[in-house]
């Protein structure tokens, strides 16, 4: 009678002690004692989690689960039980049709899940993209993609991703290139370089390079990294090879725009990152009649290209449709408005509103614009630039119209969780809005970005900590989260690690200025004021407003005994006496009076600016910068009016998590 083969589908884990040989040639009976306690440990949490060890071999062993998420849980658990002591274990999952029986077991998935646990490092977890798409939803997983590789005896490349939960180790992308091999159809889109005249022209190719990114990324089996990664490199004279290893992708896709007159050439090229080859390259011409066509057509083209430069057939772009929800001329303004909107000054700003305005008025239904202006009300309602109250209730409207045709736009949803808070201090809504639009996309770094704001208001700084870097590991390069996380660093105390991260942010963009301001301040906290002076003062001249920062050289002047010049500009700012596009608020006037130790002032101030509900004052709960007024009654009083929860109370939020 021949063996009896089974069939199923499995979620496949394969599990292997690293440096097991040298184990054995250095303590036999300790490398043994390891491996027993592997199998050990494997066997108790498999049955826990409905799986079977079907096969062990050596120092590892092949165990199947009939669902990816116990499958993911109980490698979680494994690595947990096997930290302390320390047993270097690796672990890899797939999941597909296998067929077992007594002697073997095989299949597409035993062999990639075989090839992935050795990719993996000591105390590490790692999935295919199979596995992901079944565990994506469940909070209680995290992950991170590391790219997509090549895999010995795999006919297509996979998409790798790594468990981040909490005690598991994560490699880097360059540690399993290093292993695998060649990383293939994997694209970054560099930002097309604007070689006209007109430097204004720019929004045109930053327009272009997103439209070519955005129809890229709707090819099957082509992996085009974010927008802001690729937009890292912009003004940076980096090599292609060097780039390419830091992007980890194959190809890269640039080019560049000239205007003149009333046409304009663009120029693409697509190069093979390894060796730094051209593999085509495109001069297109057109007159300038409307950009909109002008940026499809452009991108349609590149986009054959491209797909011819990966090999054709396999790359197929989505159908193209005939509508689309940004109209001629609206798109335009949309574009001018984003690239001012990411310079997060005041003054760009106000910019970026007048066209999204204009791209509204033509275009009512305009969600981009719609959504970056409720973003933009709440930049000014919470800095005071505008009155608070009116700037959240003309965000909510803008978001709300969003809202109204795309009820599951999780972006959407969340900016309207923060409005909850800064309006109506209504965090259980709140809550309510962030629970919907995880469940929509849990892997929107603009989503994280939101609950990292949220939990910045209450005061939870570890955990905003956490929420900031699973942002930035979905947007490695966006340089606002790179900012915000050197300033989650200044609000845990974690000072060393703040100005390390602002230095890298401002190696990015040495212009940026949040990064700036936030470097300031983090020298004040390390008592480092000269510096702190210095940073400011070149933080005015940038925004070219003679006393945009008063209040920060105010602060450093009374922290420097300077109190003559501190009084003087004092005044200046209590009387208005600053250029008309920046608006000092109570909350600027406390920071003056806390640097002079002057506490009544300093909370009678909060209370006006508490009144007037400016959303700066809710960060005062984790700024170190306020610690010394902390434990003054006055300052519980003034979180119980904002209505902010106290920590004990606030479990309901680990919800998101």
């Amino acid at each position: 009678m021949g063996v009896q083969t089974t069939r199923l589908l499995a979620a496949v884990m394969f599990t292997d002690i690293v440096g097991y040989t040298a184990m054995m040639q250095e303590d036999e009976d300790k490398a043994n004692r390891k491996k027993e306690r592997h199998r050990q440990v494997l066997n108790e949490r498999a049955t826990a989690f409905d799986g079977q060890v079907l096969h062990y071999y050596g120092d590892g062993a092949l165990t199947i689960f009939n669902s990816a998420y116990n499958a993911v849980m109980c490698a979680i658990k494994i690595q947990n039980d096997l930290a302390d002591p320390y047993l270097p274990l690796r672990i890899g999952l797939h999941m597909g049709d296998i067929a077992y029986n007594d002697e073997d077991a095989y299949g597409d998935a035993v062999n990639i899940a075989s090839r992935l646990e050795p990719l993996a490092i000591s105390g590490g977890i790692l999935i295919s993209q199979k596995v992901h798409n079944e565990v994506r939803n469940h909070r209680d997983i995290r992950t991170k993609e590391l790219g997509t590789f090549e895999l010995k005896n795999v006919k297509y490349p996979i998409s790798i991703f790594a468990v981040t939960n909490e005690g598991i180790n994560v490699p880097t992308a360059r540690e399993i290139k290093a292993k695998s091999g060649r990383i293939t159809n994997r694209l970054a889109v560099l930002p097309f370089v604007n070689m006209s005249d007109e430097k204004g022209f720019e929004y045109f190719s930053d327009g272009l390079t997103e439209e070519v990114i955005n129809g890229l990324t709707k090819m099957e089996r082509l992996n085009v990294t974010s927008r802001t990664s690729a937009f890292a490199y912009k003004g940076r004279n980096v090599d292609i090879r060097t780039i390419g290893e830091e992007l980890m992708v194959s190809h890269i896709l640039e080019g560049s725009v000239r205007k003149n007159k009333d046409k304009i050439r663009v120029t693409a090229q697509l190069i093979e990152t390894g060796g730094g080859f051209h593999l085509w390259s495109e001069t297109y011409e057109h007159h300038l009649k409307d950009i909109f066509e002008i940026q499809d057509g452009i991108s349609q083209e590149i986009l054959n290209k491209v797909q011819k430069g990966f090999g054709g057939d396999d790359l197929r772009p989505e159908p193209k449709k005939n509508t689309r929800p940004i109209r001629k001329g609206d798109y335009e303004r949309y574009l001018e408005g984003t690239f001012e909107l990411q310079k997060y000054s005041i003054a760009s700003v106000r910019k970026a509103m007048k066209n999204f305005n204009m791209a509204v008025e033509k275009n009512a239904r305009n969600e981009n614009s719609r959504t970056a202006l409720a973003k933009s009300f709440l930049f000014f309602g919470i800095l005071g630039q505008m009155a608070p109250q009116r700037a959240y209730k003309k965000a909510a409207e803008n978001i709300n119209e969003v809202l109204k045709y795309s009820p599951n736009n999780p972006l959407a949803l969340g900016i309207k969780a923060l409005i909850e808070v800064l309006l109506n201090h209504n965090y259980e809504a709140a809550q309510e809005q962030f629970d919907r639009a995880f469940d929509i996309n849990p892997d929107s770094s603009e989503l994280c970005y939101c609950y990292f704001m949220l939990l910045n208001m209450i005061g939870q700084n570890e955990r905003s900590l956490s929420w900031i870097e699973r942002a930035l590991a979905l947007e490695p390069a966006n340089i606002l989260f790179n900012s915000e996380l050197a300033r989650a660093y200044y609000n845990v105390g974690r000072f060393a690690d703040a100005q390390e991260q602002f230095d890298y942010t401002l190696e990015l963009d040495a212009t940026f200025l949040p990064a700036i301001e936030g470097r300031g301040w983090n020298y004040v906290a390390m008592e480092k004021l000269k510096k702190a002076h210095y940073e400011f003062e070149q933080y005015q001249k940038l925004v070219f407003q003679e006393q945009k920062n008063i209040p920060h050289l105010i602060y450093i002047a009374a922290r420097l005994g300077m109190d003559d010049t501190a009084n003087h500009f004092l005044e200046m700012l209590q009387l208005g006496e600053v250029d008309d596009t920046y608006i000092p608020t109570p909350v600027d006037i406390a920071l003056v009076y806390l640097g002079m130790e002057k506490y009544d002032e300093v909370f009678f101030h909060l209370q006006r600016a508490a009144d007037d509900k400016i959303g700066k004052l809710y960060f005062i709960l984790s700024d170190p910068i306020w610690s010394d007024i902390r434990n003054d009654s006055r300052f519980d009083s003034l979180l119980r009016e904002l209505e902010i929860p106290d920590a004990r109370e606030i479990d309901f939020l680990e919800t998101v998590e």
